[in-house]
């Protein structure tokens, strides 16, 4: 009971400091938005900023204390002309986007920046200690990023093995994704009996959360209590022919772990693109002669953005492998990239190696989306089109 007051507390404490950051920020745009055209406005916006500079490095960092107090007082300075320039302009609008703004900020901006600082910088167990004390760390340039494509992130795999197999991994299950999710729209977009009922079972593999679908798959996949072996030990033991031609029960998570995640992340991901194509096919033609003249050019504009999500997803997509095969320094059979990152940064410790491959990674999928989208004209519109 202590534990859980606690924990109740901390959550509490947490949702009231949002609340007052919030707070703070909408009294900060409010004062500047209303009050900009006082005499009085720049000049005292410059000292409460300074003056929380001071404050701030007095707590956190002494060293810097006049430094961070003149900065402040030069951010404050800009952003105030800023506010005088606008002239009270859009203020509801921008202060009702500016929660949003500071959410991304401090949940994707600043952990970006910081991966860039750190991809160009020496974090390893070594120098950690440095860092937390000091602040500071080794610049080593582009090192990391030489290390990437030179020496292996993992044991045994190189970063080659590991893109050409996460390039494989990508397309087949992107491939199964599409055609499955794609059969199964034209289907339930004809006039059947119970369409209801089948587009709902259909959609449980995706609808639940995931952790919970990869590991009841993981379960079909035992070795001896699976249904699969279970399965395949019935069909020889109704006809023992099939075992003398050599089928007989698999260890598919330590003999086969790559195409053991392959079947479980294609069943993952084909619910979604059904729905996806399933929209466009009943926004445009439904008839299946039709299909390469009219349903597909009408569902193409939302099949490309579709087909970029699922690549990106499934490039990234280390749930699935983490969780069937254990990938907390297990086999590297079915590692990709994103995995291989995992364990790189969390069972090897190489931080600052880690975020260069994160970078890596990120541009590979960025130049794929750009070259994708524009190839398949995946931004437009139908009516847009030639």
């Amino acid at each position: 009971m202590t534990a859980l007051l606690g924990s109740i507390i901390e959550v509490a404490r947490f949702v009231a400091v949002i609340f007052f950051a919030i707070a703070l920020l909408e009294a900060y745009l409010y004062v500047h938005f209303h009050l900009y055209d006082r005499r009085w406005f720049l000049p005292a916006c410059v000292l409460a900023a300074a003056a929380a500079g001071l404050g701030a490095a007095r707590l956190w960092a002494p060293d810097r204390f006049f430094e961070l107090g003149l900065a402040a007082a030069m951010v404050e300075t800009a952003l105030a002309f800023g506010f005088i320039r606008l002239r009270g302009r859009y203020a509801l609008a921008y202060m009702m986007l500016a929660p949003a703004i500071l959410g991304l900020t401090l949940l994707i901006i600043y952990p970006l920046c910081f991966e860039v600082y750190l991809s160009f910088h020496d974090l390893k167990l070594t120098t950690i200690m440095q860092w937390s004390r000091t602040g500071a760390l080794p610049f080593v340039g582009i090192k990391h990023f030489v290390k990437v494509f030179t020496s292996s992130p993992l044991s045994e795999v190189s970063f080659w093995q590991l893109f050409l197999r996460t390039i494989w991994w990508t397309f087949i299950n992107v491939f199964f994704h599409v055609t499955g999710g794609f059969a199964l729209a034209l289907l339930l977009n004809h006039k059947i009996k119970l369409k209801g009922i089948y587009r709902t079972f259909l959609i449980i593999p995706w609808a639940m959360p995931q952790v919970v679908a990869v590991l009841a798959m993981r379960g079909e996949f035992h070795s001896q209590y699976g249904f699969i072996n279970i399965t395949i030990q019935r069909a020889i033991d109704w006809l023992p022919l099939l075992g003398k031609a050599g089928l007989h029960p698999i260890q598919w998570l330590t003999q086969h772990p790559f195409l053991t995640c392959s079947v479980i992340n294609i069943w993952l991901g084909i619910p979604f693109m059904m729905v996806v194509i399933l929209g466009g096919l009943q926004y445009g033609a439904s008839a299946f002669q039709q299909f390469r003249m009219i349903t597909l050019p009408l569902i193409k504009p939302v099949l490309a953005p579709a087909v970029t999500l699922g690549t990106v997803w499934t490039f990234n997509n280390i749930n699935v492998i983490y969780l069937v095969t254990g990938q907390a320094g297990g086999t590297e059979d079915a590692d990709i990239m994103v995995s291989a990152l995992y364990k790189a940064s969390f069972s090897f410790y190489r931080y600052s190696y880690s975020a260069a491959f994160a970078i890596v990674i990120f541009f590979i999928l960025f130049a794929f989306a750009m070259a994708w989208l524009k190839w398949t004209r995946g931004t437009e519109s139908v009516y847009e089109r030639d």
